[in-house]
């Protein structure tokens, strides 16, 4: 290592944060590059109440009033909104709580220095991480790796002056891709927040040869605080519905709004929520008819997006340089894997309820498990799999996908199409003894077509309706639909799930129930709002919820796909290309029929 390195050691003690930390930092400068390295776990002392789940009892729906200042100017203001722990939004990979790295005073670790692009847009807002002032610094860079090792990587956040910040909450993306192999191979990185600036990535080394790291922020830290904020501010979406009197026609149309609207008394309103499956659904109340003559629905995009850009005052946080800007790490050497020296298991174990598949590597378009024995299935194995089997689907459009997909494969006949094919479909092979059926979750819906309300159901009241048994296999999927509303929205609704799937197990302790996590999705080009709704990092938040509800039980397989989106081989989308459902399939069939002769 060349460099200069000289050590201090000092305190840095903040305030304005909703919670006041002393660090003892041991400061390494090397090349002239400060660096500032925790030695002491911070003590925290909280200044505010902070809510956090309790998955024992429901979280009960509040109505949050919007925040009277929505400017993010000031380095205080950006502070100030720095996400709470009990809400984690920096990670875009699965969930795991790593420890910060030990630094030591007698034998600092040797850092070598990974040079930054100068292409990029230079940054203008102060005090706002900035990607080419960011240092990365691969630890250890130096040594050999071998195929089974941890590849680290460290990331200083650093604002336009180049000064290094004192505060967390960046959301990256980590990946590692082969640069030298056929067929191409990638995988997710495992990104922890320090909380004081700093990021550790690590990079399981799954193949040999050699490597590219691709590091992304997607969003710093201060434009995830908008993006917290706006989230919390119910009542940004605004869907129109119909109310139809079907013996004279007569028709009127009102907003209708996913939370209570405390502007408006109750006579005004139309109270159409379900207490028991944890929803809200408030409309303005028509003049001459009664509420229960609802009938379609449809978002109003134009209305919601008004609404929602009133709510921001710094658009330049969601700009170039500071929107999905890759870092472009560059090595003075390419890293390659050799081949391990230590005997690896050839074979996995089956995969389990307590044995996700999340953790692995694309190679090529196989998604290849390093936990559990992933097998792909050919058309036969997926017919015999789920031969004799009754299979229910529910959730969004992106478990639709498996529907349309399984009706292809398997193939289905005799298509449901007497309802409105967004709410409901169906099909059944008769030479296989297969039925499946698939229904949209019910409101919120974020189409522009209209859609039968009366026909929705909601999952819960679905799942108590369903007799179940071993021949009976349920796969729910929703989340890319509320991204843009209050997490304990989500966090409500999945807690009445999750109460009916226990009903269902005690009656029919057989049936199988999976749940599948949100993916990355496509933003590229697309307009500003679509950002501040639907963001990859509001859908990780919703990923980690479904973990952490479903984690310990055993009732629920949890299908988390989230690393597999984030390094996958097509381009992002929330409807990714057939190799990202093919795969997914896979890691659901070889759940239901671990064993090579499908039962």
């Amino acid at each position: 290592m060349h460099g200069v390195v000289r050590l201090r050691v000092g305190q840095k003690y903040r305030r304005g944060l909703p919670w006041q930390q002393t660090f003892e930092f041991l400061f390494v400068t090397l090349d002239n590059v400060e660096i500032p390295k925790l030695l002491l776990k911070p003590r925290l002392f909280r200044r505010v109440e902070t809510r956090k789940y309790n998955t024992d009892k429901p979280p009960q729906l509040k109505q949050v009033s919007p925040p009277n200042d929505m400017t993010t100017t000031t380095p205080h203001e950006y502070q100030e909104f720095v996400p709470l722990t009990n809400i984690t939004t920096t990670k875009p990979h699965q969930l795991k709580h790593t420890k910060p790295l030990n630094s030591s005073t007698n034998s600092p670790p040797q850092l070598k220095q990974v040079s930054q692009s100068n292409n990029t847009k230079p940054c203008e807002l102060k005090h706002v991480t900035c990607p080419p002032k960011t240092k990365t610094v691969v630890l250890n860079g130096d040594r050999l790796y071998h195929k089974g090792d941890d590849l680290t990587v460290r990331v200083v956040a650093r604002d336009e002056g180049g000064r290094p910040k004192t505060y967390g909450g960046d959301f990256f993306r980590a990946r590692l891709v082969s640069t030298d192999r056929l067929p191409l191979a990638s995988s997710a990185g495992h990104v922890t927040d320090h909380s004081n600036g700093t990021y550790t990535m690590q990079f399981p080394l799954y193949w040999t040869g050699n490597i590219s790291i691709k590091i992304q922020l997607v969003h710093p830290s201060e434009a995830v605080a908008v993006l917290q904020r706006v989230r919390e501010t119910p009542n940004k979406r605004v869907f129109n519905c119909s109310f139809v009197d079907l013996t004279t026609n007569a028709t009127q149309t009102r907003q209708c709004y996913s939370s209570i609207d405390a502007s408006m008394t109750p006579r005004q309103l139309c109270d159409l929520s379900k207490r028991d499956v944890n929803v809200t659904w408030i409309c303005e109340k028509p003049d001459k008819l009664p509420c229960s003559t609802i009938s379609m629905c449809h978002y109003a995009s134009t209305t919601s997006r008004v609404k929602t850009l009133g709510l921001l005052s710094q658009r330049e946080l969601f700009q170039e340089p500071y929107i999905e800007e890759e870092l472009k790490v560059e090595t003075k050497e390419p890293i390659r894997v050799l081949e391990t020296e230590l005997a690896i298991p050839q074979h996995l174990p089956a995969c389990t309820w307590d044995k996700s598949a999340a953790q692995g590597y694309w190679s090529g378009k196989v998604w290849q498990s390093s936990v559990c024995d992933v097998r792909v299935f050919s058309k036969n194995d997926i017919r015999q799999c789920l031969a004799n089997k009754t299979v229910y689907m529910y959730g969004d459009s992106t478990i639709r996908q498996w529907y349309l997909r399984l009706k292809k494969v398997l193939p289905l006949f005799n298509d449901n199409r007497t309802m409105d094919s967004t709410v409901l479909l169906g099909g059944d092979n008769s030479q296989w003894n297969i039925s499946v059926r698939y229904r949209f979750h019910h409101f919120p819906i974020q189409t522009r077509g209209w859609v039968d309300f009366r026909q929705l159901r909601y999952i819960a009241d679905e799942l108590d309706a369903i007799h179940g048994g071993p021949n009976t296999v349920i796969f729910l999927g929703l989340w890319a639909h509320f991204t843009a509303d209050p997490l304990e929205m989500i966090q409500s609704r999945l807690y009445a799930i999750r109460g009916a799937v226990h009903r269902l197990k005690q009656r029919s302790p057989g049936t199988r129930v999976f749940v599948r996590t949100g993916t990355t999705r496509e933003h590229s080009g697309v307009r500003l709002e679509y950002y501040l709704l639907g963001s990859d990092c509001l859908a990780y938040q919703i990923t980690e919820v479904i973990r952490e509800m479903f984690r310990a039980d055993p009732d629920v397989v949890v299908l988390d796909t989230w690393d597999m989106s984030v390094c996958q081989p097509g381009k992002d989308s929330v409807h990714p290309d057939q190799t990202m459902v093919d795969n997914q399939l896979n890691i659901l069939f070889s759940h239901i029929c671990p064993n090579k002769t499908a039962s």
